[in-house]
Formats: structure tokens, C-alpha cells, sequence
């Protein structure tokens, strides 16, 4: 329950916390917020009639508010924060504010390094197909509600699980999804065992009464279900709720028997690119099953999940094709450019990358260096800092250089603009420009529609 009757939210443009100021409002509450720059969101909260500031600072937003929330790319001593501190005023993280928001409902609660968005959109669209009415709350905009949040009247609440500084741990869990635990976050976590330690006490936040969800194929022994309920999903032999004959029914599409043990519940189309994306429909089946949901259900709901935007978005379909996708960490990038190549074959594929965050960078250089083995061609663009400030010797072009050291054709570009030329110049040299990175490159992607 919430109990503030007026907020102040410091990077209300964010694509999750403009959802939450959207349920504030939604609740009665006095919301105004302030982001650094003017964006499509900023522009549509505005619309919403949420007061929205753009700028550094505002100390008589602060003033007029009982509470403040902010996310992790808020540093300690921003100047708002200060002053929200020095008068006694309730701060919130981001997170916080959400288990407030949450209380009251069934959550599902999706986690993992990788996957979150999309399997959270499947769920959702699950339940929507399945006649619930369930908030939905997404780190990305659901094609099928067309936003990143749906106020629903029913008794879940779904939505994305961010490990990031033990985020998920504020969250009341009746239903727990682990799509997987891999070296991310580094900044704050250290090491991958620390990882594994927060993911199990996200486990242990789960209802007695609910059920943790887990990827059989990425089992690792440090990870804990404990005596709570479970269900595994994967690939291979020994997962509870399994894929069977997988086929590729169209470039880069894939189709599956659903088994629940060794009895076929369903046959599914996915209707999204990637062989990855089985996993993220099993757990995403895992869950609708658990709730009783029938085989023809499950189907219904995934094959009309129509997609996340940033994920696998086609921004044009030929001549040449160009997709853009918030790929931001190596096994993201190395799934996504590995459908790009199901798709093109023997075609040339460029891929252009924003890296996220010179923590990131530096932490898994080498897998970075690594992960582009399906491109022909990888073009850089200046490091997106988000919260943080430079590292030496860490940057795109340096980057870019040890790419060709290790026989990688690459270049570097300082700005959208003279990338953005260079694409049109090679429109028909390339077959395939794959746009990736979670920062602001989608103003890139999008300036090329």
C-alpha cells in the first residue's frame, strides 16, 4: 500500500519508473518528476498531465513532496537527493516504491540476466488472451497494450525483476521466474558467486504458498530452491515442462511440441525471431501452467504476443534489412546477431553497437571482443554512460582497434549522425545493419524508418 499523497520522482523518463508514476497518478497521487533531457516518454507523461520538469535539479519540487524516488543511475550527491535528505523527506528507490505498488496482488515476478522483457511480455499476453486482468508493469513497451503498463482490475501483478543493486529482493514473490544467472553488474556484485547468493534470497522471498521457476539447462548447484515448489524448464532431459521437435518454420522462427513431463500440452509458433526465445516461452509456459491454464491457452497466448519494441524490432524490411535490439551484454549480442544470420545466410551483416556503461565494458571486455562472430563488419559508437563516469583506456574506438587486431572488420564513429550517413551510403553493400545497445541508440534506429 501506498501511503504518500504526493511524489517527486527524480529520471521519471525511464521506461520504468514513468510506469510507476503512472499507477501514482492512477491512485489519486500529486506526481511531478524531472528527467535530464526531453524524450517521447517526458513528452507523453505530459500528455498524461503529469507535471514533468526537464533539468538537473528542483528544489521546490522537493519541497512540495511528502516522498522522493529515484533509480540506481541517481548518484548519492545529486542535488535534489541532498536536499530531500536534509529535510526529513521519505526517499524511496525505485524498487520500493514498486513492492508498495505491488502489495495487495499475486506477483510474478520475472528475473534473470537476460530475457526479462520479453518472457514478462509473454506472460502478460498470456493472461491477457486467457481472459485475467492483471497490471502489467515492463521494462519496454508491450505491442499488445502499445505501453509499458496496463492498470488491470485482476489480482496479478506482473512485471520485470531487476537484479541490479538487489533491486528484486524488495519484491513479495507468488511467483518466482529465474530465466538465467550469468556475469552481469559487476560495478556492484564483484563476482558471479555474489550473483548467485542475491538470485537466492530473490527465491526465498517466494510465498510458501507459490512457486519458483528455473531454468533446468543453465542448473548451476549454487543456486537454492530449497522445500519451496518448483518448476524447471529447458531443452534437455531431466526439465519438468520441455520443448520437443524444434523446427525452424521460417528464417530465424522456430516451432515446438510443449510437454509437460512426457505429455504434449501444445504445439507452438513462436511469432518472434531467435532459437533463444523458446526458453523465454517455456518459462513464460511454466507459469500459465501452474495457474491451471490449459495447452490450448498457453498457445493462444504466446503465438498473439506480438513483440517488444527493442527487441528484435524491424525498422525496415529491405534494402537492406535493419532490425534494432537492446542487446547490451555478450550472450545477448552473440543470440541476437545469430538470428540475424539464420535469417540473411551468406549475406553481409553489419552490426552497429552502442556499449552500455564503461563498468560493462571493461568487466567483460573480453567477451565483448568475443561476441561478434556472426558479423561481417561491427561499427562502434561512443559508450553510453548512463550513471557513470569514465574509465581509462575504456572506449569505443580503442575498442574498435583491438576488434581488428583479432582479424574483426571495424570502425569507429564520434557521433549518430555520421553513422547514419555511412548506413545510407551502404545501403546496398550491406544485406543486414543490426542496431544494438540499451542506451540512446534508438534514436539512430529510428531516424532510419
Amino acid at each position: 500500500m501506498f501511503k504518500y499523497k504526493s511524489v517527486y520522482i527524480l529520471g521519471i523518463g525511464g521506461i520504468s519508473l514513468s510506469a510507476i508514476a503512472r499507477l501514482l497518478k492512477a491512485q489519486g497521487i500529486r506526481v511531478c518528476g524531472i528527467d535530464a533531457a526531453r524524450s517521447s516518454m517526458t513528452d507523453f507523461l505530459i500528455k498524461e498531465g503529469i507535471d514533468v520538469k526537464i533539468g538537473k535539479e528542483c528544489a521546490s519540487a522537493v519541497f512540495e513532496s511528502e516522498c522522493v524516488i529515484y533509480t540506481s543511475a541517481i548518484p548519492d550527491d545529486n542535488p535534489d537527493l541532498i536536499l530531500a535528505r536534509q529535510q526529513g523527506k521519505s526517499i524511496l528507490t525505485r524498487a520500493e516504491a514498486l513492492a508498495m505498488l505491488s502489495f495487495g496482488k499475486n506477483c510474478i515476478s520475472v528475473a534473470g540476466s537476460h530475457g526479462k522483457t520479453t518472457t514478462t511480455g509473454m506472460v502478460a499476453s498470456i493472461l491477457l488472451k486467457s481472459g485475467y486482468d492483471p497490471t502489467i508493469h515492463i521494462g519496454g513497451i508491450l505491442n499488445n497494450i502499445n505501453s509499458n503498463l496496463q492498470i488491470g482490475k485482476g489480482d496479478f501483478f506482473v512485471t520485470e525483476a531487476c537484479e541490479y543493486k538487489d533491486s528484486f529482493l524488495k519484491l513479495n514473490n507468488f511467483i518466482s521466474v529465474i530465466l538465467n544467472v550469468q556475469e552481469d553488474h559487476l560495478d556492484y556484485f564483484k563476482n558471479l558467486d555474489n550473483i548467485f547468493a542475491s538470485f537466492n534470497q530473490f527465491i526465498k522471498n517466494t510465498s510458501k504458498d507459490g512457486v519458483v521457476i528455473f531454468n533446468h539447462d543453465e542448473e548451476d548447484q549454487r543456486l537454492h530452491i530449497g522445500e519451496r515448489r518448483f518448476l524447471s524448464f529447458g531443452i534437455k532431459d531431466g526439465a519438468v515442462v520441455k520443448a520437443k521437435n524444434i523446427t525452424e518454420y521460417s528464417k530465424g522462427k522456430y516451432q515446438f511440441d510443449l510437454c509437460l513431463l512426457d505429455k504434449k500440452l501444445a504445439e507452438i509458433r513462436l511469432p518472434c525471431f531467435g532459437v533463444h526465445n523458446i526458453y523465454n516461452a517455456l518459462a513464460s509456459s511454466c507459469v500459465a501452467i501452474f495457474l491451471g491454464l490449459s495447452g490450448e491457452e498457453i498457445k493462444a497466448g504466446i503465438e498473439d504476443f506480438k513483440g517488444i519494441k527493442r527487441r528484435f524490432e524491424i525498422i525496415e524490411e529491405e534494402n537492406p534489412l535493419i532490425i534494432h535490439d537492446y542487446a547490451h551484454h555478450p550472450t545477448e549480442i552473440l543470440s541476437t546477431t545469430k538470428v540475424c544470420r539464420e535469417i540473411i545466410g551468406d549475406g553481409k551483416l553489419i552490426a552497429i553497437f552502442q556499449p552500455h556503461t564503461f563498468s560493462r565494458t571493461h568487466d567483460l571486455y573480453d567477451e565483448f571482443q568475443a561476441c561478434f562472430k556472426y558479423c561481417d563488419e561491427v561499427w562502434m559508437l561512443p559508450i553510453y554512460p548512463a550513471r557513470e563516469k569514465p574509465i581509462k583506456g575504456i572506449n569505443s574506438l580503442n575498442f574498435s582497434k583491438d576488434l581488428i587486431k583479432n582479424n574483426v572488420k571495424s570502425r569507429y564513429f564520434d557521433t549518430f549522425n555520421k553513422c547514419r550517413e555511412e548506413i545510407i551510403k551502404n545501403n546496398d553493400k550491406a544485406d543486414m545493419f543490426a542496431i544494438l545497445g540499451a542506451g540512446d541508440i534508438e534514436k539512430l534506429a529510428y531516424s532510419l524508418k
